[in-house]
C-alpha cells in the first residue's frame, strides 16, 4: 500500500539510497538523481506532492515539457529509462500504490552510427614507437587495455595491482585480469600475448613510482588515475595516431566489431564484455553485419556492375557534315470558303442524281 503522507521527493531518496546500497555506479546515480530532480521540477517546483497524487499525466507532462526545452531525443530517453527504474523500484516497496509508467511506451530515438576507429587508425594508435616518452609504457598499456579487452572507463581505473596474487586483478601466470563491471558484476577477460607484452613493460616503470605502494594498478604523478585523466590521455594519443576526439568508448566500439566481424559469437562477446542484455550489443551486431555485407559487395563489384563488368567510354561517331536530301516543301494551309465547305457536305452525303430522285 501507498504509504499516506509520504513526499514523493523523499520517496526518491529512499529509492537512490537502496540502489547506493545494491552497489548502483555513482555515474548510474547522478544520471536517476538527475531525471528525478527534473521531474520533481516540471510538475512541482515545491516540492511538496505526494506519492498518492502521483498519475500518469504527471509523466507526460514531463516528457511534453523536456521536448519543449529541445532536448536531445537520446538524452530525453536515457532520462525516461532511469525515471522508470526508480518507479519501479518505489513499486516493489509499496512506496506508490500503482507504478504510474507501467502503461507508458518510451519516447522514441534515432539510434546514432556508431563510430570508432577503424583497423588502420587502431595500427597507428597502437604503434609502440609513438610512446618513447615519460609516460609512454603506462599510455600504451590503458590503450591497449581499452582496444584488446573492451573494458569501460570504470573498470579500467578500478583495478587492483600487488605482488600478492591474492590481492591482485592481475593473474599473469593465467594470462587472465579479473574485473568489476556494472552492478559490481565480476568477470574475467583473457590477457593476449601482445597486452602481457605492454602490461610487462608498464608494471617495471610503475615499481619505481613513488606511489607504487597503492593498491590501484594504474598511476599517474599525483596518484591513482581518474577517468577525466583517462579520457585526456586517450584524446591526446588519439590526435598524436591521426584519431581526433577518440574517447575511451570508441575503443570499447571497435572492440565489440572486431569480436563479432571475427566470428566470435554474440553469447561469448556478452560475456567477456560485461553486458547482461543484448540491447547494445544488437546495435554493434547490426554494424558488423553491415559492414560484412559491404566487404561482399566490394570483393565482387566487378561482377556486380551492369552487364556483368564495369562500363566502359565508348568512342561516338562524328556526325555526318555532307549534303543533306531535300524534303519538298509542304503548302501553307488557307482558310476555307463557302465552296469548299460544300464541295465537302457533297462528298459526304449521297447525290439525288444518284439517288434516282425524280425531278433530277
Amino acid at each position: 500500500m501507498s504509504r499516506v503522507g509520504l513526499l514523493l521527493a523523499e520517496a526518491f531518496e529512499e529509492e537512490l539510497g537502496r540502489r547506493a546500497i545494491e552497489g548502483l555506479s555513482a555515474h548510474s546515480l547522478r544520471a536517476m538523481r538527475d531525471a528525478a530532480d527534473s521531474f520533481l521540477l516540471s510538475i512541482d517546483p515545491s516540492r511538496t506532492i505526494l506519492v498518492s497524487a502521483l498519475k500518469p499525466v504527471h509523466v507526460v507532462r514531463w516528457i511534453e515539457e523536456m521536448r519543449g526545452r529541445s532536448l536531445a531525443a537520446s538524452t530525453l530517453l536515457v532520462r525516461y529509462r532511469y525515471l522508470a527504474v526508480l518507479m519501479r523500484g518505489m513499486a516493489a516497496v509499496g512506496a506508490v500504490l500503482e507504478n504510474p509508467m507501467k502503461d507508458l511506451r518510451a519516447p522514441r530515438a534515432r539510434a546514432p552510427i556508431i563510430s570508432f576507429p577503424d583497423d588502420a587508425a587502431l595500427e597507428r594508435l597502437l604503434n609502440p614507437l609513438r610512446y618513447q616518452d615519460l609516460n609512454g609504457a603506462r599510455d600504451l598499456a590503458i590503450i591497449w587495455f581499452l582496444a584488446a579487452a573492451g573494458l569501460r572507463r570504470a573498470e579500467l581505473i578500478g583495478m587492483r595491482w600487488s605482488a600478492d596474487p591474492e590481492r591482485s586483478d592481475l593473474d599473469l601466470n593465467q594470462a587472465r585480469a579479473r574485473v568489476l563491471g556494472k552492478g559490481r558484476r565480476e568477470r574475467q577477460v583473457p590477457l593476449m600475448a601482445g597486452m602481457l607484452s605492454v602490461l610487462g613493460a608498464y608494471l617495471e616503470v610503475r615499481a619505481k613510482s613513488p606511489h607504487a605502494y597503492r593498491p590501484v594498478l594504474w598511476l599517474g604523478q599525483r596518484g591513482a588515475l581518474t577517468t577525466s585523466s583517462v579520457n585526456a590521455i586517450v584524446a591526446a594519443r588519439g590526435r598524436d595516431a591521426g584519431i581526433p576526439h577518440l574517447h575511451p568508448h570508441a575503443l570499447r566500439h571497435a572492440w565489440a566489431h572486431r569480436m563479432l566481424s571475427s566470428g566470435v559469437g554474440e553469447g561469448d562477446v556478452m560475456v567477456l564484455g560485461g553486458w547482461s542484455n543484448r540491447a547494445m550489443l544488437s546495435r554493434y551486431g547490426a554494424y558488423a553485419a553491415s559492414e560484412r555485407a559491404f566487404a561482399a559487395v566490394e570483393a565482387r563489384a566487378a561482377a556486380l556492375e551492369p552487364w556483368g563488368r564495369p562500363l566502359q567510354a565508348v568512342e561516338v561517331p562524328p556526325k555526318r557534315t555532307g549534303s543533306r536530301r531535300r524534303v519538298a516543301k509542304q503548302p501553307e494551309p488557307r482558310a476555307s470558303t463557302a465552296e469548299d465547305m460544300q464541295d465537302g457536305v457533297s462528298a459526304i452525303l449521297p447525290s439525288r442524281r444518284r439517288a434516282g430522285s425524280v425531278g433530277a
